[in-house]
């Protein structure tokens, strides 16, 4: 089930849904003879060296038909492909030492979802399953009368080094919206977040925008009533929380439809307030300027620092509200503490092909300086160096047609599926052909054939080549029928072999 408010309806109904749909089949997709997998092309070009590490994206059609967490390197082969369903705030990361993949899948209502959050370990298994029961928060959404198992929001999925994660959901509820020309007696869906411990699933946190109006007042959103916030079924979107980090006791928190980033102590209270239009808390010094924006992060952040520097997907003016005329810029912010005021230091964009990004996006610094944008509602992932100049653009669907909530390299991941490897044997110009791929295995170097009633090794050992390796067997002939196997050679998978398969 899908719902959409007036406001919704009318400002992104047609902007995503209108001309995407004859999009979505245009965009090439790769196919496999091994495996019915599909998964779009992601067509790299590099300028320069990057930085290592393979691309966690989860490509989705914009209309939501397909959606799922992926793996690619950066030559383009897909490495894994996950289960097909809503997904959103995909990202590897670190949990008790180990690598792990963390994703939201759920109902998904353009814009925000209820849903609940997977962590995985490096055989792809779920070992952790994060939910928010609407019985002990008592969730009231646009969707009643309708109820979720969980109603975790599609915006975070962080982990923190407590062992506990971070995660968003919203709650319509009455408020006073006539600060800013409403109903008295208005609605709007509310922006909470909660940390919850992961192996327990208990919410140790509970933090709601509403609950906070003396100190972050409705004055201070950018977003348009355009009639909104009269009705349970059509409340006020305020104020889309869309990442939340913590650091130390302190937890930074931004708000997309207010344009602001927000320093939360421990028991919730603002510390600061920086707002991207208004300045808040700090005088915006000139380039300094941001909005809409999505995943701010601070470098190297410490309570008493007189200085910080955050970074941030800057979706400023790029939105259905204005006319696209300020480029989306990966911005990073110092923030003087002293004399309260925010200077940008760095900004970074492709002259050649800028884009307009309506929502989304991510921004991850890498070693060596560099920095990664994924550009979120634009299919588009581009990392640039130290200089500031574009070493890698990838693209892996058209505009309007696909994007990825967002997106991360990221080198400590080492995949050790437990599935089987798949094959297939046939026949092609009177040759034996063997196609063979491993969905999710990182670290194959090769493969190794066996043949016939004993199966034995048969030709050479192989190099993997991309997701599926076509092995050409030589002057070997065969009978229709014969039993093949195929073996991996090297990394955790050595000596895993596929199932049976008969030549064809």
């Amino acid at each position: 089930m899908r719902q959409f408010s007036s406001y919704n309806a009318a400002n992104f109904l047609t902007f995503f849904l209108g001309a995407r749909v004859a999009a979505e089949s245009t965009w090439p997709q790769q196919t496999f003879r091994s495996t019915s997998i599909q998964a779009p092309y992601l067509n790299v070009t590099k300028n320069g060296k990057t930085e290592l590490g393979n691309l966690f994206f989860s490509p989705s059609s914009s209309s939501m038909e397909w959606s799922y967490p992926a793996i690619y390197s950066d030559d383009g082969q897909l490495v894994w492909q996950g289960p097909n369903a809503n997904t959103s705030a995909y990202q590897p990361q670190m949990l008790d030492g180990e690598p792990i993949l963390a994703y939201w899948q759920g109902a998904n209502y353009l814009g925000y979802g209820f849903g609940a959050i997977s962590i995985l370990n490096a055989s792809y298994q779920e070992i952790h399953h994060i939910t928010l029961p609407g019985t002990d928060q008592h969730f009231v959404t646009t969707a009643d009368p309708e109820t979720f198992p969980s109603y975790i929001d599609i915006h975070e999925s962080q982990i923190t080094s407590d062992g506990t994660i971070l995660v968003t959901a919203v709650n319509v509820t009455q408020c006073d919206l006539s600060p800013i020309g409403g109903p008295k007696d208005g609605w709007v869906q509310d922006g909470l977040f909660y940390e919850i411990d992961i192996k327990t699933n208990k919410v140790l946190f509970r933090w709601s925008t509403v609950e906070h109006l003396s100190e972050i007042p409705l004055t201070n959103t950018e977003l348009p009533l355009l009639g909104s916030g009269t009705s349970k079924a059509d409340p006020y979107e305020y104020p889309h929380l869309n990442s939340v980090a913590k650091y130390g006791d302190s937890y930074l928190l931004s708000s997309r439809f207010m344009c602001s980033i927000f320093l939360l102590d421990k028991h919730g209270n603002v510390t600061w307030h920086l707002h991207g239009q208004k300045g808040g808390s700090f005088t915006l010094l000139p380039g300094s300027s941001f909005c809409y924006q999505h995943d701010p992060r601070f470098i190297n952040y410490s309570p008493n620092a007189t200085s910080l520097t955050l970074h941030l997907h800057n979706n400023e003016n790029a939105n259905v509200f204005t006319s696209p005329t300020t480029i989306t810029t990966g911005l990073t912010l110092t923030l003087d503490m002293q004399n309260h005021t925010a200077t940008a230091v760095r900004k970074l964009w492709n002259p050649d092909a800028p884009l307009f990004a309506v929502s989304q996006g991510g921004f991850q610094p890498l070693p060596n300086g560099h920095v990664l944008l994924q550009h979120g509602a634009m299919p588009v992932i581009e990392e640039y160096d130290e200089n500031g100049a574009l070493v890698m653009n990838a693209r892996f669907g058209f505009d309007e047609s696909t994007q990825s909530y967002r997106g991360y390299r990221f080198r400590e991941w080492v995949g050790k599926p437990t599935t089987r490897p798949e094959a297939v044997a046939c026949r092609e110009g009177g040759r034996v052909v063997v196609y063979v791929s491993w969905n999710g295995a990182t670290d194959v170097r090769g493969w190794k054939v066996r043949m016939g009633s004993e199966l034995g090794v048969v030709g050479d050992v192989m190099e993997k080549n991309g997701f599926e390796t076509r092995i050409v067997l030589e002057g070997v002939q065969g009978r229709d029928g014969e039993k093949v196997v195929v073996q991996a050679v090297g990394g955790v998978g050595d000596g895993v072999q596929s199932g049976v398969v008969k030549l064809e």
